[in-house]
């Protein structure tokens, strides 16, 4: 049970009644946002760009820097990398409590700091996790660094960094690195949404701080199907699916879009719909990725949907997983406009199960669109994973190399049991 929620150096955060923290004096200083687009330099290739200048292939602006972390920035070189600085304003360095990012999730980046430059300290490597976290750092620096360690021709990714903190002169105490105690993880602090706490303490003057993990990620909902009304042969039931844990509902009056629910998975990211695929076409900047399975553009195109790695119907598929049993009800898929088969199958416990197909077949017309879009309806299939192979006997060529792609694809369902039953034939024999 939920019994207190803490604030403590800009991160909230909610304590289980089994958790008892010692929470140090109130402070009598506030942190403020330090950082600014005029103070940051962006890097690529030996060369430094400042200001507003654009990137290789992407951007960078002020946005990064205007408090939204979900206007999110294309950057597709990676190695490039941008350093807050706060030389001008705080000559003799900034205590800097946090860093805070915004980030579309999946491609990596890193965040260091340093007192001059010449050497560089951990803040996270490799971050992954998909959107808003809040770093602490609690230590004088007067550089701050954001690593973009993948680039992504496909997505935007960092929108946002911000560096807070304060004067040391209003402090009483800086905290000295050799008084400060290691990180150590606050058991049972994560919730449904939340990632966990962990907490270190100055043993020079008590003070205890806090930081979002950087390991103990959200736990995710745990769904139970409430039914309502059960479906029939004839018309779809409804009922919702709510979380035991946090009470969080998703209301099925009627099949909903599934995709609506969710997207691409990444580290973190809580949604009912995750979508992940075998292989994408170039892994090295994200063409093609599961994302584009459910951005809306049903036509063909450059990152117009998922494109494979091969051609090979065996090796590849693209999924969807849900967080509960669902009914699946329909899917609406586009694809090539050429001959293949698309093969719908059931997932559970590694054992895949045919529920359905569709097969396509070129069109030939003067004015056949380059693409076809199709919806198969379905019936008294129960799932909470849905794959989705190709027997594709043509393949798309890119580059000189065939491959399976799939251009959109949305599937619809409603809690389990109130699908349409599959229609059952009775002979009756009247004498």
């Amino acid at each position: 049970m939920i019994i207190m929620g803490v604030m403590k150096n800009h991160i909230t955060f909610l304590l289980l009644a089994t958790t008892v923290l010692a929470v140090g004096p109130a402070l009598a200083w506030e942190a403020v946002k330090v950082s600014s687009v005029e103070h940051s330099t962006f890097y690529r290739s030996g060369s430094s760009t400042k200001g507003k200048a654009g990137l290789n292939g992407g951007d960078y602006s002020d946005s990064l820097f205007n408090g939204t972390f979900t206007d999110y920035r294309w950057q597709n070189t990676s190695g490039a990398y941008l350093v807050v600085d706060l030389d001008d304003t705080f000559p003799n360095g900034c205590y800097v409590t946090e860093v805070k990012t915004g980030h579309k999730g999946g491609k990596a980046y890193s965040l260091y700091s340093s007192v001059d430059g010449s050497k560089w300290d951990t803040i996270a490597e490799q971050i992954t996790a998909a959107g808003e976290r809040t770093f602490t750092i609690e230590k004088i620096v007067k550089k701050v660094k954001v690593v973009w360690d993948q680039a992504d021709w496909s997505q935007q990714t960092l929108a946002e960094i911000e560096v807070w903190g304060v004067d040391p002169s209003e402090l009483g105490c800086v905290h000295p690195e050799e008084y400060v105690t290691e990180w150590e993880a606050i058991p049972a602090s994560a919730n449904c949404t939340e990632y966990g706490i962990d907490q270190r303490q100055c043993t020079k003057c008590g003070e205890f701080f806090y930081r979002e993990s950087l390991s103990a990620l959200p736990l995710g909902h745990e769904y139970e199907t409430v039914l309502v009304k059960h479906g029939t042969s004839l018309e779809y039931g409804n009922g919702t699916n709510v979380c035991k844990r946090c009470g969080d509902a998703i209301v099925f009056d009627n099949p909903i879009d599934l995709a609506t629910l969710g997207g691409a998975y990444n580290e973190g990211l809580v949604q009912f719909t995750d979508v992940t695929v075998s292989s994408i076409w170039r892994p090295q900047d994200g063409a093609g990725g599961a994302g584009h399975l459910v951005d809306g553009k049903w036509q063909t195109g450059y990152n117009a949907g998922w494109m494979a790695g091969s051609l090979s119907h065996d090796a590849e598929f693209a999924q969807f997983a849900f967080k509960n049993a669902i009914d699946l009800t329909a899917v609406d898929i586009s694809v090539h406009n050429h001959d293949q088969v698309v093969e719908f199958y059931s997932v559970e416990g590694g054992e895949e199960v045919l529920v359905g197909e569709v097969a396509f077949e070129k069109d030939t017309a003067a004015d056949a669109l380059d693409y076809q879009r199709k919806r198969v309806e379905l019936r008294g299939v129960s799932l909470s994973t849905l794959r989705i192979r190709v027997q594709d006997f043509v393949g798309v060529e890119l580059w000189g190399k065939k491959i399976i792609s799939i251009c959109e694809c949305h599937p619809y369902g409603t809690v389990a049991g109130a699908g349409k039953s599959a229609a059952v034939r009775t002979r009756v024999i009247i004498e």
